[in-house]
């Protein structure tokens, strides 16, 4: 029910509003990769001839260069007419940080002084280049592309459907056997929406540092560079007005969760039970809001840079949240010199009032990559 109703609040949406919401998912890496798009692209137009990337972004531009100079060597590979070739090396500035090209071919053909006919051949040859749906239109077209790469019909023939408005319930009903149905269903969801980008571009930038300063809780945020030599173009201010907006949203949600888990950001392994519903409540912005906005967002804290997700706990039988099992655990084995089994943490951790269960521990060990092998590996690594 709520994801009908969330699909339904975004069909209504207007395009200033899926654009604010946009910006807002973004990590803060993606932001900075953002800006520099815009301020790129501005390099290339006679708007007042003075845009320059400012120097707080130049390590934002080393970054991506490798991913698009990549892009560039697959696009010269191919054997197409050099009026198409060019025009879709011109296509990768208008990239968004995911990999999607969300600009319609006859706004790119306007501002590229293009064909609305060149643009969509120049996007097709984009879109055959690695990796698999990068320049799609939207989230449901790189989906198709990714079934398409597939190479099974049934497959592409469903999301195509999906594509073009029909329901996943209504695009399966031709499956008559209910285990073919449910895999499809599978397989369908686990198709990438986004193009799986290069690890190498990705990197963990935090929102805010919070510091303890005189007993008293301080916010340190990180704002983007803004120079005045862009900001007045038009797609410069639709961005700025959602950063504000986006900037707005996390200080509201930060200032709430810097009250509930002060003990925390004061230094203690101790965090108290808190659920996006009552930041919402707080905040007066609606749950789903919360989620959109903190994910993937990282806070610098005494502990080190921490994931926001990590401060919204839900309480166990005994009051202690599965991340601070995690932290407590990881202290355990960075403090002991003897090699320490799956069985004897979940024993210390019993004294110290944390029950969790022996298999736990070896999961969440797991995860972590503190087993004994790993911890063996790292060392012979160092020496």
């Amino acid at each position: 029910m709520e994801q009908r109703q969330e699909q339904a609040q975004r069909l209504v949406m207007s395009a200033a509003q899926l654009f604010q919401l946009s910006v807002l998912e973004e990590t803060r890496a993606e932001l900075e990769q953002h800006l520099y798009r815009i301020i790129r692209r501005a390099r290339h137009t006679k708007h007042n001839g003075r845009k320059t990337i400012h120097p707080d972004l130049e390590q934002v531009a080393d970054r991506i260069d490798s991913f698009e100079n990549e892009l560039l060597k697959q696009i010269r590979l191919e054997s197409v007419r050099q009026e198409i070739g060019y025009m879709a090396e011109q296509l990768i500035m208008y990239l968004d940080t995911d990999g999607l090209l969300r600009t319609t071919d006859a706004e790119l053909a306007i501002l590229l002084a293009s064909e609305e006919s060149i643009i969509r051949q120049a996007r097709q040859l984009l879109q055959q280049c690695e990796p698999t749906g990068i320049a799609a239109r939207s989230e449901a077209e790189c989906r198709l592309l990714h079934a398409i790469e597939s190479e099974e019909d049934q497959l592409i023939d469903l999301v195509t459907e999906l594509q073009a408005g029909m329901s996943l319930k209504q695009a399966l009903q031709g499956i008559t056997d209910v285990t073919e149905r449910q895999q499809m269903k599978q397989r369908i969801n686990r198709l990438p929406k986004r193009p799986v980008l290069p690890t190498s571009t990705v990197v963990t930038i935090p929102e805010a540092e919070v510091q303890v300063m005189d007993g008293q809780i301080r916010i340190v945020w990180y704002d983007i560079p803004v120079d005045a030599s862009w900001t007045d173009l038009e797609e410069a201010k639709s961005f700025l007005s959602a950063y504000e907006r986006r900037r707005k949203t996390l200080e509201a949600i930060l200032d709430v969760v810097t009250k509930r888990q002060v003990r925390w950001f004061e230094g203690e392994l101790h965090l108290e039970p808190l659920t996006k519903k009552e930041v919402a409540e707080q905040t007066g912005y609606h749950p789903s809001t919360i989620g959109r906005a903190i994910a993937n967002k990282t806070v610098r804290t005494a502990h080190g840079t921490l994931a926001l997700e990590n401060f919204f706990v839900s309480k166990t039988q005994d009051g202690t949240s599965s991340f601070l099992v995690k932290v407590r655990m990881a202290k355990l084995i960075q403090e002991t010199i003897t090699p320490l089994s799956d069985q004897q943490i979940a024993d210390r951790l019993q004294v110290e009032g944390i029950q969790v269960a022996r298999r736990t521990i070896a999961k969440y060990r797991s995860g972590l990559e503190l087993t004994r092998s790993d911890i063996t590996n790292r060392r012979e690594a160092n020496d």
